[in-house]
C-alpha cells in the first residue's frame, strides 16, 4: 500500500497545479462569456458562455471525482492537508448546483471559484514544499560501481 500512496502522492503534486491552471481558464472563458453576451436571448441561450459550460462540466464531474480519488489513495499524513484534498473536489462539484440554482445561489459561484482557486494554489505549494522537504532528508543512494 505505501507504493499506492508514494505513486498517488506524486500524481497529486501533478494534478492539482494543472486544475489551478485550468480554473484560472475557467474564470477567464467566464469573463470572455460575459462580456461576449449579446442584446436579446436569454443568458441560458447564450452561446458565448458554451465553453465556460464545457470546462466547467469537465471540471466538476469527472476531474473532481479523479481528484477525489487520488486525494483518497494517497492519504497524506498531515491531517490538515488530507482535510483540505478531500475538501477540494466536493468544493469543485458545488460548482455546478451554485450555477443552476437562480440568483442568490448563483452569486455564490464566482466566490466558490475563488475560494477553489486560493485553496488549489495554496496545496499545490504545499505538496511541492513538502516533496523538496523529503527530497533533502531522504539518503542519498548508494553508488553503483
Amino acid at each position: 500500500m505505501a507504493g499506492v500512496r508514494r505513486g498517488a502522492r506524486a500524481v497529486l503534486r501533478f494534478y492539482v497545479p494543472l486544475l489551478f491552471l485550468l480554473v484560472i481558464v475557467q474564470i477567464f472563458l467566464a469573463g470572455e462569456g460575459i462580456f461576449g453576451i449579446k442584446k436579446g436571448p436569454e443568458l441560458d441561450d447564450q452561446k458565448t458562455l458554451d465553453p465556460h459550460r464545457v470546462l466547467g462540466f469537465f471540471l466538476t464531474e469527472p476531474l473532481a471525482l479523479l481528484l477525489l480519488i487520488v486525494a483518497l489513495l494517497a492519504w497524506l499524513p498531515e491531517r490538515k492537508l488530507r482535510r483540505i484534498s478531500i475538501a477540494l473536489p466536493f468544493l469543485i462539484f458545488l460548482q455546478a448546483p451554485l450555477s443552476w440554482g437562480g440568483r442568490w445561489s448563483g452569486a455564490f459561484h464566482p466566490v466558490n471559484a475563488f475560494l477553489v482557486l486560493g485553496l488549489l494554489g495554496w496545496f499545490s505549494g504545499q505538496l511541492w514544499r513538502r516533496h523538496r522537504a523529503m527530497g533533502e532528508h531522504a539518503k542519498p543512494a548508494p553508488a553503483v560501481s
